[in-house]
């Protein structure tokens, strides 16, 4: 089954979630407690048809660094830096959590 994500509802949606955090809960910061994670290696990630075998390791120190030199050079915004995103994305829902 293929899927189309409008990215445009996708934003949407990521802004209602941070005004929820912010507005709703008072959230306006989330402390790092904890530093590295484990991720499936991307070659194996999508692929349901056997068990993982290979693990990559992500620092979430390291994907603040690599965003927020975004906030001083909108050039560094590519695409691919979404893949820093999502471990931040994944902590802060974990411990806001509501």
């Amino acid at each position: 089954m293929a899927l189309e994500i409008n990215l445009t509802e996708l934003r949407l949606v990521i802004n209602r979630i941070f005004d929820h955090m912010e507005h709703d809960l008072g959230q306006i910061s989330v402390k790092l407690e904890n530093d590295g994670y484990w991720d499936v290696a991307e070659g194996e990630r999508y692929d349901f048809a056997k068990k993982p075998e290979s693990f990559d390791h992500g620092q979430l120190y390291d994907d603040w660094e690599f965003l927020s030199a975004i906030l001083d050079d909108k050039d560094q915004a590519v695409s691919i830096m979404l893949a820093h995103v999502a471990p931040l994305l994944r902590y802060v829902g974990e411990k806001v959590g509501q």
